[in-house]
């Protein structure tokens, strides 16, 4: 009993790592940035931006598939977008602290055998 335990343990262990979260940093004297990932399948990829009350936050997506998408989540968790997954966002911000922008692929794109996107994300915050 321990050890299947112990494996389904390691299991969701080694799932729940697969995801990646980077910090995103805009370059001196700059208001954004992009940048470059894939996804594939069901994986996401988050992006941490640090942001002050009151900023407007910019994001849009190009990728290889077209349903290839994001979401914007504030410092507490909630989605900024009403739950939207989309290829655009344009927002005041309504506290400071780190947004994530979550990027990955809709279901009907995620669930094919393969399934990979390209994408560059833009991120200004002004």
């Amino acid at each position: 009993m321990f050890s299947l335990l112990m494996a389904s343990f390691l299991f969701f262990t080694v799932e729940a790592s697969a995801q990646a979260r980077t910090r995103v940093r805009f370059p001196a004297g700059t208001h954004g940035t992009s940048v470059k990932g894939t996804v594939r399948g069901y994986e996401y990829r988050d992006y941490v931006v640090g942001a002050s009350a009151g900023q407007k936050m910019i994001v849009t997506i190009t990728a290889s598939a077209m349903a290839t998408v994001f979401t914007v989540l504030g410092p507490d968790g909630t989605n900024l977008d009403e739950g939207s997954e989309t290829d655009s966002f344009s927002g005041e911000l309504p506290s400071k602290g780190d947004y994530v922008v979550r990027v990955m692929m809709m279901r009907s794109q995620a669930r094919r055998k393969g399934s990979v996107s390209n994408y560059t994300l833009k991120i200004t915050i002004k």
